[in-house]
């Protein structure tokens, strides 16, 4: 990996995202009677209500997510205040999120774990870049956040937290379905559509169903392009399909098995990543990265850019009811490819005159899969004495390749030349043990502890080649042996809990999680052979409950995280190898609070509020030798807004003839946040940097919905951003290295979908 591949990575992964802060209850308006004490969650993988779940999570249903169109993290992340996309661009990747305030951005491993029931999709190995895949809510039945480091119960990379899809299961009992057309357009754009369908089919009643779902959805386009090799307007279409399959068999009433399947493919062409600051790169700019469109209002000039994602899951689980204990077993493999042909010739410009290519372009493609084998089998108590219990084995076996070119194209089509070429196979193997216990001492105080031991070992090589007008940027072609590295952990949570009354409960949690080292490049110069785990130790006070007098319920929550030794990518300045090292310490710490507030039949009223300080308490300390990474003490984690909230208000009433109107608006603020630490700062006598660190604007968006439905029939009408605002959700500069491009809200958007339920 040489000097190059760091700019290449810090391209492709951009910085973070933080998820973190307040707990939304996000029901359909017509559920107004729905309060936490009714609401079930699988957080600490068993089935409870969320209001005895002593951690901070929020459920978002997939009926809400279908019926308000957002599709996409980048579409409802602000529903979920203290979310935020910074640096991802194009290529968004599971690096780029993150939950409270729980990362330093750049090329790192994921701090925030991706599950689909249960079944792990996020790769422990740095090297695999994990690709973000959103998906679809059509078959989904909620989508879980649990905020803080889940290291117990789900391992490693969860360090700030875990979002979890839960999919909705078979019936075995009746036949059901539903079918859903829709459609939508841009102000000033195109126009974009969804079909969505479902069927449930029990095949022996009580015995054996199957579920089938699929779905086509066309995002509408907004971007034009001047580029003269990719001119066009509405030129960032966006392509998803898919489906799930899953069979549920249950011979006798102790024993049941379901298998699925889920394919998902996504194509997605031109990019949402603007030029923006028009006065950076003029002489000795020294000043704040303004967000004035480049080459004007969602405006492009890109040479032609795409992406490919897909993602295949098979997945079997066995449940055995043991009598005194419930057996489970699931076993998975997933396949996550993601392909994509950048124009980055603003960040690899310096690549044309070597190349005799003049007015040209340099594309960057990214390929990347991670195969991965899992398999859980864990024992959960069902005594309905003192003590529950919950002990487990899990083991992973992944395969990576991390592929990367750089291709110098001629001016006007008159050829290409590769530059650049990276081929990076890896592997990890993970094996671990854990336990939970929770003993009731009194009806009122419990008490949960629990523990997880876990090993990994990991390898990696690569081969590098160079074409020779380009070694003097990334040195001669190499090929780096075999390097490898074995790391285990410890991780624990401790967490008392007291009943105020049966809805009320006050806890207080304090939980551990980790991040896996691993190998770098094996004996070139004085780079490391391995880079070490980082660690998190969170502390939590929190309080949820229900106030049935006024239809209120609410949760609240205090927190302090405190990360060590964290990881970080840097540049060898002899060898010019990119290379992982750990340095610094953090803090986020922070308050979080959410209501729901039914005040007649029919009205439900929603807010949510967060205040984040995430920062570093040490400088970010590169080894000597090593290219600079600017981070003061002191200095704010990416993307970590101090103040974000939300708010909604919904009505539900009776139109008469067995249908019911309901119309609702909601509100989301994003405060001020920054991107990635800057790896070049200007200077007042050349413009050595685009600026310095980029310090995002903070925004507020208004969103509108309304409709009627009966038992059989919903038809939705919905406007998204009605203000038509340019709230800037992600901006990157590469370090300081590029000219900065931006991502912006969605314009305003209208739309309109139909189902039928049978």
């Amino acid at each position: 990996m040489r000097n190059g591949l760091k700019v290449l990575l810090l391209a492709g992964s951009g910085g973070a995202c933080l998820l973190a802060a307040s707990a939304v209850q996000a029901q359909d308006a017509a559920s107004d009677q729905t309060t936490m004490s009714e609401i079930v969650v699988t957080a600490q993988k068993k089935s409870e209500r969320l209001l005895d779940v002593p951690v901070s999570v929020a459920a978002v249903t997939g009926d809400t997510l279908v019926r308000q169109n957002l599709v996409q993290l980048r579409d409802f992340y602000n529903r979920v205040p203290g979310i935020s996309l910074t640096g991802g661009g194009t290529e968004q990747r599971a690096s780029n999120v993150a939950i409270r305030g729980v990362t330093t951005g750049g090329g790192t491993a994921a701090t925030v774990a991706f599950v689909v029931d249960d079944v792990p999709l996020t790769s422990g190995a740095a090297s695999a870049q994990s690709p973000l895949v959103d998906i679809d809510p059509s078959d989904l039945q909620r989508i879980e956040v649990l905020r803080g480091p889940q290291g117990t119960l789900y391992g490693a990379s969860s360090l700030g937290g875990l979002v979890k899809y839960v999919t909705t299961s078979p019936n075995t009992e009746e036949f059901s379905g539903r079918v859903e057309i829709g459609g939508n357009n841009i102000a000033g754009g195109g126009q974009g559509y969804s079909l969505r369908g479902a069927v449930n089919v029990p095949v022996v009643k009580d015995k054996l169903a199957l579920r089938v779902s699929a779905f086509d959805r066309r995002d509408p386009a907004y971007l034009d392009n001047i580029n003269a090799t990719a001119q066009g307007v509405d030129v960032n279409k966006n392509r998803v399909k898919g489906g799930r399959a899953v069979v549920l068999f249950k011979p006798t009433e102790t024993f049941s098995i379901d298998a699925s399947a889920v394919r998902q493919r996504a194509k997605f062409f031109g990019s949402p990543s603007i030029r923006v600051c028009p006065s950076c790169g003029t002489g000795a700019f020294t000043g704040p990265v303004d967000f004035t469109p480049y080459f004007g209002d969602l405006t492009l000039n890109i040479a032609p850019t795409k992406r490919d994602v897909s993602l295949d899951l098979y997945q079997a689980r066995a449940n055995v009811d043991l009598g005194f204990a419930d057996l489970t077993a699931i076993s998975a493999w997933n396949k996550v490819r993601s392909k994509s042909d950048l124009d980055q010739t603003n960040a690899f410009r310096f690549l044309l005159s070597p190349f005799s290519a003049a007015g040209g372009s340099v594309s960057l493609i990214n390929a990347d899969r991670t195969k991965k084998f899992s398999q859980e089998i864990r024992l959960a108590s069902k005594s309905d004495g003192p003590l529950e219990w919950l002990v487990g084995g899990f083991y992973t076996d992944e395969k990576i390749s991390v592929d990367q070119t750089l291709i110098v194209h001629s001016a006007g089509g008159g050829g290409a030349t590769t530059a650049y070429n990276s081929v990076g196979p890896a592997s990890l193997k993970e094996k671990a043990i854990f336990a939970d216990a929770t003993y009731h001492f009194t009806p009122k105080f419990d008490l949960q502890v629990g523990a997880r031991y876990s090993s990994n070992d990991q390898d990696g090589r690569s081969t590098t080649t160079i074409a020779k007008p380009a070694e003097r940027f990334f040195g001669p072609t190499s090929s780096v042996d075999q390097s490898k590295s074995s790391d285990d952990a410890i991780t624990w949570l401790f967490t008392p809990s007291y009943k105020i009354s049966p809805d009320t409960m006050a806890y207080l949690r304090v939980a551990t999680g980790y991040r896996p080292g691993g190998p770098n490049s094996a004996g070139i110069g004085s780079v490391p052979l391995s880079f070490g785990s980082d660690t998190v130790t969170s502390y939590e006070v929190g309080l949820k409950g229900v106030v049935p007098n006024l239809r209120f319920t609410y949760e609240a929550a205090l927190f302090q995280i405190d990360w060590d030794d964290i990881q970080l990518l840097t540049t060898d300045t002899l060898s010019q190898l990119t290379y992982y090292t750990n340095g610094s310490t953090a803090r986020s710490r922070g308050a979080e609070f959410s209501g729901r507030w039914s005040p007649v039949r029919g009205f439900v009223f929603e807010g949510a509020m967060t205040y984040l300080d995430a920062k570093l308490t040490d400088g970010l300390r590169p080894p000597a030798g090593a290219s600079p990474i600017y981070g003061a003490k002191g200095d704010r984690l990416p993307g970590s807004a101090k103040i974000s909230g939300s708010l909604s208000a919904d009505y539900d009433w009776s139109v008469g003839g067995g249908f019911s109107g309901f119309v609702g608006a909601s509100l989301a603020y994003v405060g001020s946040r920054y991107g990635d630490f800057a790896n070049i700062l200007p200077t007042a006598t050349a413009n050595e940097a685009y600026g310095p660190r980029v310090k995002l604007p903070s925004y507020t968006t208004v969103d509108l919905r309304a409709g009627v439905r009966n038992e059989d029939w919903t038809l939705v009408a919905y406007l998204k951003n009605v203000g038509d605002k340019r709230g800037v959700l992600e901006a990157n500069t590469r370090g300081g290295t590029s000219p900065p491009t931006a991502v912006f809200l969605q314009p305003r958007t209208v739309g309109v979908s139909v189902s039928r339920s049978f």
